[in-house]
């Protein structure tokens, strides 16, 4: 079988997402969410460290288990960060590995989810702590125009979340539905807000500490393939206030399985057909040598390197039952994550 490793990094957190298919168009047949932090909250060693203990992990693991593993896409907040881990990689030799940022990640799930459905544009509403972004999503070739970018910083963040959509409005073709997905905020409260402001469905991933993960793993298997020489082409660049750009070349799109995307989206069954359930193929083995990986590297790191230190901060996402959203977007609640 083959398979495409999808992994979203914050200082604090690591997503992970194993996706079936070539062009991570099929089920995630493993999943997980863990801290990377040490019990008094610092971190245990560079982030880098650990995408590329993920990847080697996985590696590994999709060999024992007699899988391909087709290629990897990592999500990135911090850029520079993501420049170290670009120089990791090369030194180490490992390809096919694609750096994108968040925002790219969210819209080539975004642009999934839309195809799936049946739905030509998808406005991409892309929340972060201190940012947001509202987009729109050509689901034919993936292109995206960016509308607004706002900032957060504001007491009354969801205000500021209903200015945006509002701007809608002025698009000559409305959207089908609109997308959210989040980075380290509560995306069950932005959705429950937002889908009283517009009249199309509005849709979140079911998994929210995962979306990124999974939209890294597309953008990966759904990209031009790059030398190890080359690998820094590949790390996406959010534009400034553009017009639009498109993800991928005229000869990649995201054909695949519905089913498997509408898993990945939380959608009334008013608006899809009954989804299929995801199935686990490499088990639990691989959770095992990835962490086993990730133990050694870090035991050699200590040895060996002096670990680079992570800026900025991060908090993992849960899913939310809250019904309600709060006047100020506030970072969910610190949980153990539960492991497929």
């Amino acid at each position: 079988m083959e398979i495409v490793l999808g992994v979203s990094m914050t200082p604090t957190t690591v997503s992970i997402a194993l996706v079936e298919g070539e062009k991570a168009d099929g089920v995630i047949v493993e999943r997980d969410v863990f801290d990377i932090t040490a019990v008094d909250g610092s971190a245990t060693s560079s982030a880098s460290d650990h995408v590329i203990a993920a990847v080697l992990g996985t590696q590994e693991g999709a060999i024992a288990a007699g899988h391909h593993l087709v290629s990897t896409g990592v999500t990135w907040t911090n850029h520079a960060q993501a420049a170290v881990l670009r120089e990791a990689l090369v030194a180490r030799g490992i390809e096919d590995v694609l750096l994108v940022s968040e925002l790219h990640a969210a819209a080539a799930l975004a642009q999934a989810v839309g195809r799936a459905v049946g739905y030509d544009k998808t406005a991409l509403m892309f929340v972060e702590r201190d940012t947001a972004t509202l987009a729109v999503v050509e689901t034919a070739d993936g292109s995206v125009v960016k509308v607004l970018s706002q900032g957060l910083h504001s007491a009354d963040a969801i205000a500021v979340l209903t200015d945006m959509v509002t701007s809608l409005q002025a698009e000559k073709s409305m959207p089908q539905a609109m997308f959210v997905v989040g980075s380290n905020i509560d995306v069950t409260a932005v959705k429950a807000h937002l889908k009283d402001l517009v009249s199309v469905p509005v849709i979140a991933p079911e998994e929210p500490e995962l979306a990124l993960a999974r939209g890294a793993a597309l953008a990966s298997a759904n990209a031009p393939r790059y030398d190890t020489s080359t690998i820094g082409l590949a790390y996406s660049q959010d534009p400034d206030e553009t017009t639009a750009y498109v993800l991928t070349d005229d000869t990649t799109t995201f054909l695949g399985h519905a089913d498997a995307f509408l898993d990945t989206a939380d959608i009334a069954s008013d608006y899809v057909p009954e989804r299929s359930k995801p199935f686990l193929l490499v088990g639990s083995s691989l959770t095992a040598l990835f962490v086993a990986g990730l133990m050694a590297l870090t035991i050699a790191i200590v040895i060996n390197v002096q670990p680079t230190a992570d800026k900025g901060s991060g908090e993992r996402t849960v899913h939310s039952t809250a019904l309600t959203p709060p006047t100020a977007l506030q970072p969910a609640p610190q949980q153990v994550p539960k492991t497929a």
